[in-house]
């Protein structure tokens, strides 16, 4: 039995050339051309030319009773939810896809589907701090002369961007209790789609990206720096901002609550549904 999935989320720069390689076209721009002939009256030798939304124009003319001819040029691209779909099927049907995350079942850049208790993770929290930080402090260096944060760090923690790097989590139950870490784009997220509604009982399709076995750690201020140069990242000591906010915020805040301990798989999401 076929199922249909509605995308809460979906990167389209990632399904795109996925997709395109199973031979499924996906976002393909097709021309096609409407005529409409008919008998039209008026001044011989006239020549109108009227805008057509969606095409360069039309232009009708000639003399009493001759033929006019309009054409037109549309865009048809199919829809990234109904090319989604498609691949999963597609992907399914050739065994290409995996549910099974242990350590002895999933390899680097493997497709995989899992299901979950997902929840946000508060590293996101803590490493949208960091990013707001390091943002003023790129525009403003003399900001890093001072202990607690600026006042224009707490204006813009009040904002809601539409872009963001997030977090989101949860524990497969089995022997091995496998953490697994879904790094996304908040600017993915499909029409009225808000975080929150990632949470709970989800379904990630997405491709693995790092493995780490249990006594390791992952470090997510990369994930949440990778806007900003490298030269940046090294001029900035992310331990010391991170120090400074969590005597601002009253609760201790460190380097450590951007690590996560093994064993873990790091997941680079395409839908979440």
């Amino acid at each position: 039995m076929r199922v249909f999935r509605s995308p809460l989320y979906l990167d389209i720069d990632i399904l795109v050339p996925l997709a395109n390689y199973h031979g499924i076209e996906v976002m393909v721009d097709v021309a096609l051309s409407q005529r409409d002939r008919g008998e039209r009256t008026g001044k011989a030798g006239a020549n109108v030319a009227l805008p057509i939304p969606g095409s360069p124009g039309f232009e009708f003319g000639g003399s009493r009773g001759s033929e006019a001819e309009i054409t037109q040029a549309r865009t048809v691209k199919d829809h990234p939810t109904n090319a989604l779909n498609r691949l999963l099927d597609e992907l399914a049907k050739a065994n290409d896809i995996t549910t099974d995350l242990s350590g002895s079942a999933i390899t680097r850049h493997q497709i995989v589907e899992c299901d979950g208790d997902w929840e946000i993770s508060p590293a996101t929290d803590v490493g949208a701090m960091l990013t707001s930080m390091v943002t003023i402090m790129s525009q403003n260096p003399s900001a890093l002369e001072s202990s607690a944060p600026p006042p224009e760090f707490y204006s813009l923690m009040r904002s809601d961007p539409e872009r963001g790097s997030v977090v989101l989590e949860t524990t497969l139950e089995g022997a091995d209790q496998l953490h697994v870490l879904v790094l996304l784009d908040s600017g993915c997220l499909v029409d009225r789609a808000s975080l929150d509604s990632l949470e709970d009982e989800r379904t990630v399709f997405g491709q693995v990206d790092v493995f780490l076995p249990e006594g390791s750690q992952y470090s997510l201020e990369k994930f949440f720096l990778s806007g900003f140069s490298r030269a940046i990242r090294r001029s900035i000591s992310a331990e010391q901002l991170l120090s400074g906010m969590g005597a601002s915020f009253g609760r201790p805040m460190t380097i450590n609550d951007l690590k996560i301990d093994g064993p873990l798989v790091v997941v680079k999401p395409i839908a979440i549904y």
